[in-house]
């Protein structure tokens, strides 16, 4: 007996029911998947898990169409639902078999409006909870989840600066970041002689100017989170970039972060989540729904594990450190700060 091909809506129908068509059925053209980026393109965050999803997918027949929020630029509770509802319209006007969103914005002016709808959700790069983004129990949605190295990176900026015992975490404001410190402040007792001196949030440039310049009072090492949203004196958001070669012009205290661009932007050390191995892992789940009928809800929502050591070897001697040879043979080492040669 020849198999049966469904449509995407009896296939949407299978997935709204929380239940997954046999697996000899094949989808009869190249699946339609549409991905809402929180941020912008190019970059590096945003385009390696894209990169990633593709390869994890593993369908060159795949048409995706691509949606920019670009809340970097588009600040605010008001903008973010503005760019939110664009997004949904554009969703509803090309009709995809699957929608992929990257990061938490997506999520929450994307996905949760369109939870528990016949539509399969993917995402990636996502820090909050499902309970938090009110996800859970939807039977549409699966996942990647985004968990910072906490205890590796503080291990690796301890490696290379051992003086240090007192930690500053500075942040913007962007709500997502309230769990990341509040992992950041349960997982610190893990890392031997630090302690978390303070805590700051701020909204602009200047802000963040004089948060920095009090620290180097206060703390002997900074944990950089969000610097995507701080506004100059007009209101209009500062690129990172300027906000990191302040940072390495300015701040002589050993700092760290997260991710791969801040390295390159000229933090010292970093334990990265890894862009590609977000997309990736995202691909293959929408791979199991789209190619294999499985169902979003029996694909279990997890974090990826792979981290990458990275030293900005250019801050180390400004900062007058040596990394050992241990440390510079099992990490990435960036040479030059970015913005020398693309932003003189």
């Amino acid at each position: 007996m020849r198999p049966v091909v469904p449509t995407a809506l009896t296939r949407r129908a299978c997935v709204a029911l929380g239940a997954g068509w046999p697996l000899v059925l094949r989808a009869k053209a190249a699946p339609r998947i549409f991905h809402v980026m929180s941020f912008d393109s190019p970059w590096r965050w945003t385009d390696g898990q894209l990169a990633g999803f593709r390869e994890g997918l593993d369908d060159p027949q795949a048409e995706v169409q691509v949606f920019q929020m670009d809340v970097k630029r588009h600040p605010g509770d008001a903008a973010r639902a503005e760019r939110g509802r664009l997004a949904r319209e554009a969703v509803a006007r090309w009709k995809p078999d699957l929608l992929y969103l990257s990061d938490d914005d997506a999520v929450a002016q994307v996905g949760r409006p369109l939870a528990r709808s016949a539509l399969p959700i993917v995402f990636s790069g996502v820090n909050r909870s499902l309970a938090e983004h009110d996800l859970e129990g939807a039977p549409n949605v699966t996942g990647v989840l985004e968990r910072e190295h906490v205890v590796e990176t503080l291990r690796l900026l301890k490696s290379v600066a051992p003086q240090i015992r007192r930690l500053a975490v500075v942040s913007d404001r962007g709500s997502y970041w309230d769990t990341v410190i509040g992992r950041v402040r349960e997982r610190i007792a893990q890392v031997d002689g630090l302690q978390l001196a303070r805590v700051d949030r701020v909204g602009t440039f200047a802000e963040y100017r004089d948060r920095l310049r009090a620290c180097e009072g206060e703390a002997d090492a900074v944990l950089h989170l969000g610097i995507l949203t701080l506004a100059d004196e007009h209101g209009a958001t500062v690129p990172d970039w300027i906000v990191q070669r302040w940072v390495a012009e300015h701040i002589r205290l050993p700092d760290a972060s997260f991710w791969i661009d801040r390295v390159h932007n000229g933090t010292l050390a970093s334990v990265t989540v890894s862009e590609q191995e977000q997309g990736r892992a995202a691909g293959r789940l929408a791979r199991a729904i789209l190619h294999e009928g499985r169902s979003p809800v029996s694909l279990p929502v997890q974090a990826t594990l792979k981290g990458h050591p990275a030293i900005s070897l250019p801050r180390a001697r400004q900062l007058g450190l040596l990394p050992s040879s241990s440390v510079l043979l099992s990490a990435e080492v960036v040479r030059r700060y970015a913005w020398e040669a693309t932003n003189p």
